[in-house]
């Protein structure tokens, strides 16, 4: 049981981060009941491997005959993003209510997926998120840029969705900035980063400033390449994340531990609260954490 919730009884308040290696349904049964303020996640979106493989991406595209070269699948080194559709969407059911138990009454979840599309249908994230516990408060369409969708078949897809999802019928109220922000948030994707599929630390940042103004529990079972860890570091907030693979979760360990100049420069540009802004934050302070 991760027993990493306590009050906060001094003036100055040190953030904890917890990684651990497995499953992230199995571990998330693990944390406390009602304990998880806010979850800012992104699940692997069972692809089916489509897309061309690393060693294909120079080969000569063939309209009508090949797909080489055209996009890149995403390949985990510790996950098969090829589930069955049925299995991957009970699996994801599974682990959101889990999550839901987990949470306090009145926290968030923000759930970050996509539309896609399989032998001619389009599958959405609306199609399992109505069977969960869950009550969605906001769908924000995250318009990234980018895409590929050179079939002619289809307007190019260069959006996203992040679903808020509450705890209960208390919903938090935003501050005024984070509600300016509007429901379509766009901001480009992630480009410098060793992850198959990360987001940028903008994401994780506007979503827990908008919801936590104290200090309290993050989670994210998708920890991947720990870019939720380290919104929650810099905002001040304990951080619980889980991973697949043990190569992945070491190098979001140092990541997390060891705050790069870069990360810090893109929190200062992501935080619309100013809650770095004073130039209070230095990496002298993380790092001395």
């Amino acid at each position: 049981m991760y027993d990493i919730i306590g009050e906060n009884n001094s003036s100055f308040f040190m953030p904890t981060t917890t990684l651990k290696v497995g499953d992230a349904i199995e571990l998330s049964k693990e944390i406390k009941n009602n304990s998880i303020n806010v979850t800012v996640t992104s699940p692997p979106y069972n692809k089916a491997k489509v897309g061309s493989s690393k060693n294909a991406l120079d080969k000569k595209y063939i309209p009508g005959v090949s797909t080489n070269g055209v996009f890149k699948k995403v390949e985990y080194d510790s996950f098969d993003d090829s589930l069955p559709e049925e299995d991957y969407q009970q699996k994801q059911i599974e682990l959101l209510n889990i999550i839901h138990t987990k949470t306090v009454e009145g926290g968030s979840l923000f759930y970050n997926h996509k539309i896609r599309y399989n032998k001619g249908h389009s599958i959405t994230p609306w199609e399992w998120l109505l069977k969960t516990n869950w009550h969605i408060r906001e769908e924000i369409i995250w318009a990234r840029g980018g895409g590929v969708e050179i079939s002619g078949f289809r307007f190019i897809q260069n959006d996203e969705r992040i679903y808020w999802l509450c705890k209960g019928p208390k919903h938090p109220k935003l501050p005024r900035a984070c509600a300016n922000l509007g429901s379509i948030w766009k901001f480009g994707a992630e480009m410098k980063n060793d992850h198959p599929a990360p987001y940028p630390l903008l994401l994780p940042v506007r979503c827990i400033e908008a919801v936590l103004s104290t200090p309290g529990v993050v989670l994210d079972p998708y920890n991947g390449s720990g870019t939720t860890g380290v919104a929650a570091k810099l905002l001040g907030h304990n951080y619980i994340g889980f991973d697949l693979s043990e190569n992945y979760l070491e190098k979001a360990r140092d990541r997390i531990t060891n705050i790069s100049p870069r990360d810090l420069k893109k929190f200062r540009e992501s935080s619309v609260l100013g809650n770095s802004g004073s130039g209070e934050v230095t990496l002298e302070d993380f790092y001395r954490r």
